[in-house]
C-alpha cells in the first residue's frame, strides 16, 4: 500500500527531474522560445534566418566552451573580450608577411599565453580570478594599441573564410566547428580525470585539495584552454569579417558568462554541464535577435541581459546555500 501511495504520477516525475537537471531545462526553454519567435516573428524560422543564427551562435559559442571550463572551478575569465581581439590583430598582422598559416599558429600561441598568465597568476601571486582577468584584458587593449599603432591590418585568409562563411547541406560551417570543439571538450570535461577535478575544485577548494587534486595544473591548463577557444573565435571572426578590431570582442565578454549561466551552469562553480552552455549560447542568440527584431536599443538589450545575469546569480547564490 505504502509503495502505491509513493509513486508519483509520470509526469510530476518527468518535471521534478527537468527541474534538477538545468541543462535539459535550457533545452525545453529554447524550444519554447522558437516557438515563440516564430509565431510571433514568422521571418524568425525562415531557412536564411535560421542558418544566420547558427552561424552567429558560433561565434560566441566557442568563447562560452571556454568560459564554461573555468567557471565550473569557480572561476571567470574577463580577459576574453581581449584575447578575441589579439587573436585576429595578430593572425592579420602576421599573414602579412608570413602567410595565412602562420598567422593562425601566431593567434593561438599569443592566446594560449595569455590563458597561461592568467592561470599563473591566480595559481602562484593568489590574484582572485576576476582581479586577474580584468587586468590582463585590460592590458590587452593597452599592447594591441602600441602593437598596430591603432590601425589592425585586414587579412583573406581561404580557410578561415570558409569556416566562418561557407556551409555544408544548408548548415554553417562555422556552427559545425563549434559542435565539433564542444563534443570534444564535453568528453574533456565530463569524462576525464581534468574534469572531475574542476568541478572537485568548483565544489570546495579545500575538500579538493585535500582530496590531493592537483590545484596549480588544473587552473594553468583550464585558463590556457578557455583563451585557446576565445583565439579561435577571434580567427573565425576575422574569416567572417576580413579584418582585425580592437574591439571585435567587447560583445563576447559579458555574453559568453550569460551564455554559459542560462545553460543552467552555476556562476559559483561545482555544477553544470557543457550541453547546457550550448542550448544557452543558442537561447542567448535567440533573444538577442528577438530583442533587435522588436526594436530594442542596444543600451535596452544590455539592461535585460545584465539583469537577467543578476536574477540567475541571485537564484545559485540562494541554492548554493541550503
Amino acid at each position: 500500500m505504502t509503495a502505491v501511495i509513493d509513486q508519483q504520477p509520470p509526469r510530476i516525475a518527468v518535471a521534478r527531474t527537468l527541474l534538477r537537471n538545468r541543462a535539459a531545462l535550457s533545452f525545453v526553454a529554447l524550444a519554447a522560445i522558437w516557438i515563440i519567435a516564430v509565431v510571433v516573428s514568422p521571418s524568425m524560422g525562415t531557412p536564411a534566418t535560421t542558418e544566420y543564427l547558427l552561424q552567429t551562435a558560433a561565434f560566441l559559442g566557442i568563447v562560452a566552451i571556454g568560459q564554461t571550463l573555468v567557471i565550473v572551478m569557480g572561476g571567470i575569465d574577463l580577459s576574453v573580450s581581449g584575447v578575441v581581439a589579439l587573436s585576429a590583430v595578430v593572425c592579420a598582422q602576421v599573414a602579412q608577411t608570413g602567410g595565412g598559416a602562420a598567422g593562425v599558429v601566431a593567434a593561438l600561441v599569443a592566446s594560449a599565453l595569455v590563458g597561461l598568465c592568467n592561470g599563473a597568476g591566480i595559481t602562484f601571486l593568489k590574484i582572485p580570478p576576476i582581479v586577474m582577468t580584468l587586468a590582463s584584458g585590460t592590458i590587452l587593449t593597452g599592447v594591441l594599441l602600441i602593437y598596430t599603432n591603432g590601425s589592425p591590418k585586414s587579412a583573406r585568409i581561404p580557410l578561415l573564410t570558409t569556416i566562418a562563411k561557407g556551409t555544408v547541406a544548408g548548415i554553417p560551417w562555422a556552427f559545425l566547428v563549434w559542435l565539433a570543439l564542444a563534443a570534444v571538450t564535453l568528453w574533456l570535461l565530463h569524462g576525464t580525470a581534468l574534469g572531475r577535478y574542476a568541478f572537485a575544485y568548483g565544489s570546495s577548494e579545500k575538500t579538493a585539495r585535500a582530496a590531493g587534486v592537483p590545484m596549480r595544473g588544473t587552473t594553468l591548463l583550464l585558463y590556457t584552454g578557455c583563451a585557446v577557444f576565445a583565439g579561435i573565435s577571434g580567427l573565425v571572426l576575422l574569416g567572417f569579417t576580413g579584418t582585425s578590431s580592437l574591439t571585435m570582442g567587447n560583445p563576447y565578454q559579458l555574453l559568453s558568462i550569460a551564455a554559459v549561466v542560462l545553460g543552467g551552469t552555476s556562476i559559483l562553480g561545482g555544477k553544470g554541464h557543457l550541453l547546457g552552455t550550448v542550448s544557452g549560447t543558442l537561447l542567448l542568440t535567440l533573444l538577442t535577435s528577438l530583442l533587435a527584431a522588436w526594436d530594442f536599443s542596444e543600451a535596452g538589450r544590455r539592461v535585460a541581459l545584465g539583469l537577467l545575469i543578476l536574477v540567475l546569480l541571485l537564484f545559485y547564490s540562494r541554492e548554493a546555500r541550503r
